[in-house]
């Protein structure tokens, strides 16, 4: 299924070294975990490849927070951990 470009999502714009650099991150990371690349290149390494996807525009991300789980208590209550980085989606 695929989608028309006036039902696609679309990321805000980054704008930020540090967002992109996060953002590059987390990409990397899902690269290094198996997933393929969104796109033919000459780079080798995970962090090049992710640069060059998001430049492209080609990972989906957006801004909120994603809890994280952690076992533990405080007062009887369990914790709730949130992980600050972009959420972005393979």
């Amino acid at each position: 299924m695929t989608e028309s470009p006036e039902t696609t999502p679309t990321s805000p714009k980054i704008e930020s070294k540090f967002r992109l650099v996060h953002i590059a991150s987390r990409r990397a990371e899902q690269l290094m975990l198996g997933a393929r690349p969104k796109l033919d290149t000459k780079h080798t390494k995970y962090s090049r490849i992710a640069l060059d996807e998001v430049a492209g525009g080609l990972v989906k991300w957006q801004l909120g927070q994603r809890h994280v789980e952690i076992e533990g208590e405080v007062e009887g209550e369990p914790i709730q951990a949130i992980d600050p980085l972009p959420l972005i989606t393979p």
